[in-house]
């Protein structure tokens, strides 16, 4: 595609690393599954990667950043270093798209890497925090409050049994995403 054709190797390395990034960042933030949760969470992306890559219906743009991931496969171990600079790449990354392709293809962008992170997250439930009846409670209003935020901003609603299966340090890891990426995760 001429838009990533006209960026320099940096910016086109730095655009296309970003889809499995997000992956890796949720993944990383709660770690309490171990090697299960790993599996289950790595496989989701390269499924969802992969499913990207051959979404002919969706943004071309975004058909060929998510097949130019894919293409950099063997560099995936290298792609999940530093992942403590995941946000300041994404603010980079929506800069470099933004000078060179429109705002629509920048929020389809935004959108397929926030739904990356989600199921990620969604993937394998580490959340172990609920056990008690106090922690129930708390975690009930938590939904409770996240539906009502979630109503506001789209009309979607994740059920409770979906926002049960991402844990609290997911939640963050997605909240810091959403900020990076100047959308709003509820």
């Amino acid at each position: 595609m001429d838009i990533l054709n006209n960026l320099t190797d940096e910016q086109r390395d730095l655009i296309i690393r970003l889809p499995f990034r997000a992956g890796i960042w949720v993944s990383e933030a709660d770690e309490t599954g171990g090697a299960e949760s790993q599996m289950r969470e790595e496989q989701v992306l390269h499924n969802l990667l992969e499913g990207f890559a051959a979404d002919v219906f969706g943004s071309e743009l975004i058909q060929h950043i998510m097949a130019g991931t894919i293409a950099g496969k063997e560099d995936w171990h290298q792609w999940e270093k530093d992942i403590a600079a995941f946000p300041e790449e994404c603010r980079r990354g929506l800069d470099v798209l933004r000078e060179v392709s429109d705002e629509k293809e920048v929020k389809a962008f935004v959108i397929r890497l926030m739904e990356i992170g989600e199921a990620v997250a969604l993937a394998f439930r580490e959340r172990s925090d609920h056990a008690g009846f106090g922690a129930r409670v708390s975690l009930y209003i938590s939904y409770m409050q996240y539906r009502m935020a979630r109503m506001k901003a789209s009309g979607g609603v994740t059920g409770f049994e979906a926002f049960t299966r991402v844990s609290r340090l997911e939640r963050k890891a997605l909240e810091a995403m959403a900020d990076a990426l100047g959308t709003k995760y509820a």
